[in-house]
């Protein structure tokens, strides 16, 4: 991984407005979440692991370019590919370790975003920049959400059908058992008589 830190430039500003996270914020509000050297510009290999499921720490990261695998318990769950899409955020915002790990797909670069940025901050722009970040992070749960819940209505669809084909495909099984017993019994009728001539 390679790592620096960042100024809030012009040329930042419009990569920042340009993520739909960030884009509703004002220069002044994306400037005052981020003092403090509290944004930095990484890139990745493909095959590096950007969070690791698991381990604690306080950075949130936003994709500029590249692909990412999102693997909970070793199982893939999600790929990431959206230029400005916000990952790794669930453990810091509660404090909790990571819950999943994601591994650089191909190179990747991206924004890493200390939430420990907060902790510096005086107390009045302290409640003011986390606000900011909740409301950025919301609308990103809110999407995420929102696909999920329509992933598991699909899969809900998905799981029905495969029911009633399975219902359709017991029901025949059980006529082939049926006829298979019959048969059996013809064939045991034909023996015995064949038997008797």
């Amino acid at each position: 991984m390679e790592e620096r830190n960042i100024t809030i430039s012009e040329r930042v500003l419009g990569l920042l407005h340009r993520m739909p996270a960030f884009a509703g914020l004002s220069d002044s509000q994306i400037t005052s979440l981020f003092v403090d050297k509290g944004l930095r510009y990484r890139e990745y290999r493909a095959g590096e692991t950007i969070i690791r499921e698991g381990d604690h720490d306080s950075w949130v990261y936003s994709l500029i370019s590249g692909q990412a695998r999102v693997l909970a318990q070793e199982a893939e769950v999600a790929v990431l590919t959206t230029y400005g899409e916000i990952f790794g955020e669930m453990g810091p915002l509660r404090g909790r370790p990571r819950n999943a790990s994601v591994v650089a797909q191909t190179n990747l670069a991206c924004f890493a975003i200390d939430l420990s940025i907060f902790d510096r901050m005086p107390p009045d722009e302290r409640k003011q920049a986390s606000r900011l970040f909740e409301e950025v992070i919301s609308d990103v749960v809110h999407d995420r959400l929102s696909r999920a819940n329509l992933d598991a209505a699909a899969l809900r669809r998905d799981l029905a059908m495969a029911d009633a084909a399975l219902t359709g495909v017991r029901a025949q099984v059980r006529d082939l058992e049926s006829r298979i017993v019959a048969l059996t019994r013809e064939n045991q009728d034909l023996r015995r008589q064949c038997g008797k001539e």
